[in-house]
């Protein structure tokens, strides 16, 4: 295991730094040097990760015991589907720099507190429920990790146009495209950010009553703004064809708002 999580936290590493070499890259240069191999490493990386994950279910810590464990199995999604949707010429390579070191910092959390006891593991009678809502997380924080981060890559060109800064050769994704793909990963989150929210409330009343969920309001009201803004963003755009900026920052909101129950559970735990 442990040999595992030194060659996955090196793997992603290496990505950073094959990722952030391009920012010495000048304009108009074809890409080369480490940046030619990010992508690969961030996949070795990945795969290795996977494989700790798999040591870690071996002697008990799956993720579904802790918000460590579910962190990291969420980090994993959120940096597999970046992968799956960076292929080359598509202009997601910006996202590169980030997804790498969250891959890290998810990794090391589940390996360094695997050992906390928590979620569904502490809940005799919702187990199942429990489960259920940690997986369901799991899956609505890597959605909205890529989904924030496309969106940041929208006002970033948005901005970049606006003041007429133009990277020659860069091509990739136009606005509307960026745009597209954004509405789609919120299309897709949403609904299991919604389970989660259904299956959390649930948990909550087995193990403690409504009192629990008192105890809890901070968590609560964070997740009622994620889940408002992203159905506002939904909602808006079927009905008034609501688009661009206005969309982006409403992903961002939901983005924190979640970050903010991460972070929450991680103190309480």
């Amino acid at each position: 295991m442990l040999i595992l999580f030194i060659l996955a936290a090196v793997a992603y590493g290496a990505a950073t730094f094959a990722y952030g070499s391009r920012a010495t890259e000048r304009e108009g240069e074809d890409d080369s040097g480490p940046f030619r191999y990010a992508r690969l490493l961030l996949a070795v990386a990945a795969a290795l990760h996977v494989f700790a994950i798999g040591a870690q279910c071996v002697h008990g810590d799956h993720p579904l015991k802790n918000i460590y464990l579910a962190t990291s199995f969420g980090t994993l999604i959120a940096v597999g589907g970046y992968l799956a949707l960076a292929r080359p010429g598509k202009g997601l390579d910006a996202l590169g720099p980030v997804l790498a070191p969250l891959g890290l910092v998810g990794l090391a959390l589940g390996v360094m507190f695997s050992d906390v006891v928590g979620t569904a593991g502490t809940v005799p009678g919702g187990k199942d429920v429990g489960s259920a809502h940690v997986a369901f997380a799991s899956a609505g924080l890597a959605g909205f990790t890529l989904a924030a981060g496309v969106a940041g890559l929208y006002l970033g060109m948005e901005r970049r146009l606006r003041s007429k800064q133009f990277r020659p050769g860069g091509g990739g994704l136009s606005l509307q495209g960026l745009d597209r793909l954004h509405h789609r990963l919120v299309l897709v989150v949403t609904p299991v950010f919604t389970l989660a929210m259904v299956t959390g409330v649930l948990w909550m009343v087995e193990e403690g009553g409504l009192q629990l969920m008192r105890g809890r309001m901070f968590e609560v009201a964070a997740a009622v703004v994620a889940w408002v803004a992203s159905v506002a963003l939904l909602v808006s755009r079927a009905i008034w064809g609501t688009r661009g900026r206005r969309s982006a920052w409403l992903t961002l909101v939901a983005f924190l708002a979640i970050v903010l129950i991460v972070v929450s559970y991680g103190v309480r735990s």
